[in-house]
């Protein structure tokens, strides 16, 4: 069966930066499955794989638009030392995970976590990034279909 709308996708894949630096791999894990047709990966990588067969290996690069999007600045964020734990040591590189609240947005839920990276520390306020950290980049990926199977829930 090769890799269509309907399909449960099972792979490993390897993901390259714009420098061709190898950032993350699912190799030494368990696979990734997901639902062919359903936005479940990014939309560059679901284009390339479409007719793929179990058992290939597909490479593509993929542009920002289709991966992680474009570098926001908007999404450098300020937060005052005050409104974080002070028993927690905060360093640059590391992840923090973030109550978001959206007071002009009805539809969404009070608030929502957020992993956001953490790009500097000063005395008074600690900078977070919310940007993919692959934002911006040309990526490419490496990919091994181990299995192609129809999605039992799955209709034409």
């Amino acid at each position: 069966m090769k890799v269509g709308k309907g399909a449960r996708v099972s792979m490993h894949y390897r993901v390259f930066d714009a420098g061709g630096e190898l950032v993350e791999s699912t190799e030494d894990g368990e696979p990734v499955s997901y639902r062919h047709g359903h936005e479940e990966i990014l939309p560059g990588l679901e284009r390339a794989l479409e007719g793929a067969e179990s058992g290939g290996t597909v490479r593509v690069t993929v542009d920002p638009v289709d991966a992680y999007g474009d570098y926001n600045p908007e999404g450098l964020v300020a937060v005052p030392r005050a409104e974080v734990p002070s028993e927690h040591v905060y360093v640059a590189g590391d992840w923090l995970s973030v109550s978001i609240e959206d007071e002009d947005d009805e539809e969404l839920d009070d608030e929502r976590e957020m992993e956001m990276r953490i790009v500097e520390v000063r005395d008074d306020e600690i900078v977070l990034d919310a940007n993919h950290p692959l934002a911006g980049q040309r990526i490419t990926f490496e990919v091994d279909v181990l299995s192609v199977e129809r999605d039992r829930g799955e209709r034409d």
